[in-house]
């Protein structure tokens, strides 16, 4: 009787350790061919129009259940690796996407759904990474500068579209350098969604994306920018598109 009570004893201390060994959450590493429902994300009107594309990064922690409880776009360059011509692979730095393209991948990612994790019968959370690869459409097209139109609504005026403006431009002042943002040294391409009327004057402009503290200056600098007017079918028409700046944070000896 003693002997069977130490077995069972035994048998105890080891189912207890066993459980206590067991993870509550495990990695998962790359989860997109893991899940049984995940929605594509969409690609902003405003990134499109700028030829913006790129690898998001989108790291998640799934619940027990398979859902989605946190998500958080990566901002971190990353290095990944291609093959060769030889064969061996080569190392590459990927460019951290820009935040319309991370916003869209994060609305997505916490629509994604997964099936239930389990490890020695119990449920656990598990944690990775989903990649969303976002290619512009028609960025062939903004490339070659072609003004291109859409279907007709009835009632609407003609508009079209011409991608990245900067080079369509007859006078494109530069912005000027907030103080601000030259005291942190914040710097980078701002885009930003302009609209001109038939005559080629900018009547709206907006930041789409870049450093907070370039945008206002690159908005001001857009709203003084003149284009040639635009012709379809031998009437001018309103044209949208997007003018990017540059801005580079100037050496401390300037």
């Amino acid at each position: 009787m003693k002997k069977l009570s130490l077995v069972m004893a035994i048998i105890a201390v080891f189912a207890i350790s066993a459980l206590a060994q067991t993870p509550t959450e495990i990695k998962g590493g790359i989860l997109n061919g893991k899940a049984l429902n995940l929605p594509k994300p969409e690609y902003p009107d405003a990134a499109k129009g700028a030829g913006l594309e790129g690898v998001v990064y989108v790291n998640v922690v799934i619940d027990e259940e398979g859902n989605v409880v946190s998500a958080i776009a990566d901002d971190q360059v990353r290095t990944v690796y291609k093959p060769g011509k030889d064969g061996q692979k080569i190392e590459e730095e990927q460019p951290v996407a820009d935040i319309l393209l991370r916003d869209a991948a994060l609305r997505a990612a916490w629509n994604a759904k997964f099936s239930p994790t389990r490890l020695n019968g119990s449920p656990v959370r598990v944690t990775g990474t989903i990649v969303y690869n976002f290619v512009a459409s028609a960025q062939e097209e903004q490339r070659t500068g072609t003004f291109t139109t859409p279907d007709d609504t009835a009632g609407a005026p003609k508009m079209a579209t011409g991608g990245i403006l900067n080079s369509k431009a007859t006078s494109l002042p530069a912005p000027a350098y907030p103080p601000a943002a030259k005291a942190v040294r914040a710097q980078g391409a701002v885009n930003v969604q302009v609209t001109v009327d038939e005559e080629g004057n900018v009547i709206s402009a907006s930041a789409v994306s870049g450093h907070p503290l370039l945008r206002a200056a690159a908005v001001k600098a857009a709203r003084e920018a003149k284009f040639s007017p635009v012709m379809l079918s031998g009437q001018p028409v309103r044209f949208t598109g997007v003018v990017v700046y540059n801005f580079v944070a100037p050496s401390e000896e300037n």
